[in-house]
Parts: structure tokens; sequence; C-alpha cells
């Protein structure tokens, strides 16, 4: 019997550090994603400023930032697909 409790303790600490894995990683995705779009858009501003042909790297800059953003979601999601996929395996 303590075998037992021993095994689902440490179960537990496994599938604890699993789920807050997890949440870091969702927590940073909205960190990412709206520095990816200030980033081009800072980029873009600056470019503007320099070659005076503001709005249009700014806002072409800005698009750029966004696929960043989208490319950080598709990298998210295929992670999570895969751990998911491994989890069922077992």
């Amino acid at each position: 019997m303590l075998g037992y409790k021993m095994h689902m303790s440490l179960a537990k600490k496994t599938d604890d550090k699993g789920i807050v894995k997890s949440l870091l990683s969702y927590s940073t995705l909205g960190l990412e994603m709206g520095l990816s779009v200030a980033i081009g858009i800072g980029i873009g501003y600056f470019l503007d400023s320099f070659f005076k042909s503001y709005p249009y790297l700014t806002i072409i800059f800005m698009f750029f930032g966004i696929a960043a953003a989208f490319k950080t979601i598709y990298v998210l999601i295929r992670k999570v697909s895969k751990e998911d996929e491994r989890d069922h395996s077992k």
C-alpha cells in the first residue's frame, strides 16, 4: 500500500509540473504576440522617419509583425498536438 501511495504522489507531481509548464507557455503567448507586432511597428516607424515615407513602411512592417505572431501561434499549436499524441500513445 505504501508503494502505491508513493507512486501516485510521484505521478501527481509529474502531472503538476506538466500543467505548470503548459500554463507558462500559454501565458507567454500573449506577450510574444504583442511584442512581435510592436517591434514590427517600431521598425517600420523608424524606417519611415529615415526615408520620409510615412505610413507605408509602418503598415508593411506591422503586417510582418502580425505574421510573426501567427507563426508563434502555429508553432505552439503543433507543439501541443505533438505532446497530446505522445500522451495518448502511452
